[in-house]
């Protein structure tokens, strides 16, 4: 299952007698209108962007055998010109693995390991992604950065969306939205202005008793260059070039 955007506590206690007054639709008490161009704006705006770099921070619950929930934390750093240059560097605890995109091929590097796979790729990030996923069973991180668009919202199946509050993150006014869709509820903070660029991004799962939840934190930069071989992947010394291995027929990511 994709998740909202990017893109892996408790939930938001949504009744209506709980929200503020601007949180009901006039049409649909469960969809506010605003709350659903919200996510129109955001698609028209996140495919309107040629070059970004973008820093993450996430926190993921992850259950133990035990019982036990435990937060994850990872970094996550993006840099896209389109249509068809990427670069994407996971770390956690102090071990990255690198995504290279130059147009022509693509490359998984492993630091850890020290080890890279690599293969052909097609023109655009787009149709590259979903290369990845139906060929090879790769998701990269913040993906949906990519996909979403202005009918994704009605396309996922939301079934609630409320207008929250303004709030302020990291001295950027965000505006707070809720919203509900299959197995999912997620919480998303809007940048205000002429750039409507998450700011925040928590999603709590419903078809998991445990109910976990993952959190994000996104800091852009719009203006910035992007060295042009920063999408080129260099092998370091001793790194071991292993075979990428495509899904079997029928086979599920």
């Amino acid at each position: 299952m994709r998740l909202p955007l990017l893109f892996t506590a408790t939930t938001l206690a949504l009744s209506l007698s709980l929200l503020p007054p601007n949180a009901h639709g006039a049409d649909d008490p469960q969809r506010d209108p605003a709350a659903i161009a919200a996510l129109v704006a955001l698609g028209n705006y996140l495919q309107s962007i040629e070059r970004f770099s973008l820093s993450a921070r996430s926190e993921t619950d992850q259950q133990l055998d035990s019982g036990q929930t435990i937060a994850f934390q990872h970094h996550t750093q993006v840099l896209a010109e389109r249509p068809d240059k990427l670069y994407v560097n996971v770390d956690q605890n102090s071990a990255s693995r690198q995504f290279f995109y130059d147009g022509k091929r693509f490359t998984l590097y492993d630091q850890r390991l020290n080890y890279f796979t690599r293969g052909d790729a097609p023109d655009s990030i787009d149709t590259l992604l979903d290369r990845l996923a139906d060929r090879y069973g790769i998701e990269l991180p913040l993906a949906d950065l990519f996909r979403w668009n202005a009918g994704t919202a009605d396309d996922v199946g939301i079934s609630q969306a409320y207008v929250i509050d303004k709030e302020n993150i990291e001295g950027q006014t965000c505006t707070h939205y809720a919203y509900r869709q299959p197995d999912i509820d997620w919480q998303l903070w809007l940048r205000e202005g002429a750039a409507p660029l998450p700011c925040r991004l928590v999603i709590t799962r419903r078809d998991d008793p445990e109910r976990p939840r993952h959190s994000v934190s996104f800091a852009w930069d719009l203006t910035s260059p992007i060295k042009a071989d920063a999408f080129t992947f260099t092998p370091p010394a001793k790194a071991l070039a292993v075979p990428l291995v495509e899904l079997r027929k029928g086979e599920q990511p």
